[in-house]
């Protein structure tokens, strides 16, 4: 079976995208696959390299000019998936997790891992999802919307309805990357000028201090959906769960299974699988949310998780006594099930 692993891409997450797919060449048993490697560059060209035993290393993924073929465009990159059977999407954020790559695959009626264009968008979109978990009755925290579209937020409501400190989050990027974290007026202002240059549209949330969980669900080979194991996730030294606490080594302690009641873990497991349905997602998802004061609030669906050796998943995976190559076989065997 021809596997293409995709990877890199336009967006902000273009480092992770590449670790995570470099992880799954890693552990995509050779015996039952013939893997490809395509790399997606910031400027969208597409780059394929046949894996024969000897994977590329990080350095050759980075910097596939000259080892890789290609570049191809995206409209004349038939040899990209010649013979392809399914797309393992190791793409994260813009064009690979927001819809784009998958409307792209179902032109070329290739299969792929993960959600189909309409659940990748709404995921992706920050403030979308959040309309949809609290119309299904799921906790969200308090949030505002700053921008062209809403021109009644201002600062200063903002400030009047949710204090400080505040999360600014761009709505369609993820890796905790383009948001921050305002302690003060002028904290608040300055991440409002950047992140307006990347979207119309800024979500604002009033920070909820509590018990931060990130809950995966996957879609096992007999079609039904099982929640992992929650894991609680406890920064090291950053205010919240940043980029840098999500991706250095020890930057984190991350607990699975999470030391809390049973009771709470079974409402954990529920809710992602609730936030799952709602969104339309299919093979796997990955949701993030946090216990305080009796309420478990949701955050976001990811539903294209991290896959590198850090990552939430694979750990949670791990924690029921499976291995990396056996998870990759599950989303593979959902990918090729799918109806679309």
């Amino acid at each position: 079976m021809r596997v293409n692993v995709c990877m890199g891409g336009p967006s902000a997450e273009y480092e992770v995208s590449l670790n995570s797919g470099l992880q799954a060449l890693s552990n995509l048993d050779q015996n039952k696959y013939d893997l490809r490697a395509v790399v997606v560059t910031k400027d969208k060209k597409f780059y394929y390299m046949d894996v024969k035993e000897t994977l590329p290393d990080a350095q050759t993924i980075a910097n596939p000019h000259g080892s890789f073929n290609g570049p191809f465009a995206p409209a004349n990159c038939a040899q990209v998936w010649d013979d392809c059977d399914v797309a393992f999407l190791a793409l994260h954020g813009e064009f690979g997790e927001d819809g784009i790559i998958q409307g792209y695959l179902e032109t070329l009626s290739i299969p792929y891992y993960g959600s189909g264009v309409y659940s990748s968008a709404v995921a992706m979109n920050k403030i979308t999802s959040k309309f949809l978990y609290a119309l299904h009755g799921l906790d969200v925290p308090p949030y505002s919307i700053f921008g062209v579209n809403n021109p009644k937020v201002t600062v200063d409501s903002v400030i009047e309805k949710h204090g400080f400190p505040c999360f600014v989050k761009c709505p369609q990027s993820g890796s905790s990357r383009l948001m921050g974290r305002a302690k003060n007026r002028s904290e608040l202002e300055a991440l409002l000028v950047e992140l307006q240059r990347e979207a119309a549209d800024i979500l604002i949330e009033t920070e909820v201090k509590g018990i931060e969980f990130s809950c995966g669900v996957i879609e096992m080979t007999d079609g039904t959906l099982k929640p992992l194991p929650p894991v609680e996730i406890r920064p090291v030294s950053s205010e919240f769960f940043d980029y840098d606490a999500k991706y250095t080594k020890g930057a984190s302690t991350e607990l699975v299974p999470a030391p809390q009641s049973e009771e709470l873990l079974k409402k954990v497991e529920l809710a992602a699988k609730e936030a799952h349905q709602i969104l339309g997602c299919s093979g796997v998802s990955r949701t993030d949310m946090i216990y305080s004061d009796s309420k478990l609030y949701i955050l976001e669906t990811n539903t294209l998780p991290g896959m590198t050796a850090t990552s939430l998943l694979p750990k949670a995976f791990k924690a029921i006594g499976g291995t990396y190559p056996e998870l990759l076989d599950i989303l593979i065997s959902a990918a090729l099930k799918s109806n679309r």
